[in-house]
């Protein structure tokens, strides 16, 4: 879980995996796994495969983001 010291970055959604998780490719190439925080579940269905995403990525684990709307 991203904290005090979380990485953000900007990607591309490149695939849906229910429920509320996306992989996103990063500007650098590298993909990811973003989730969307329960309280933001909502906003969901709005995101389409090609859409740009804003990610906070935990500088121990840069395999797993979460999705800041």
């Amino acid at each position: 879980m991203p904290g005090k010291y979380a990485i953000r970055a900007e990607g591309i959604v490149r695939e849906y995996r229910p429920p509320a998780t996306f992989v996103v490719e990063l500007t650098n190439g590298h993909c990811v796994f973003a989730r969307v925080l329960s309280g933001q579940r909502e906003q969901v269905p709005s995101v389409k495969l090609g859409d740009r995403l804003n990610l906070e990525i935990s500088p121990a684990d840069f395999s797993n983001g979460v999705v800041v709307f």
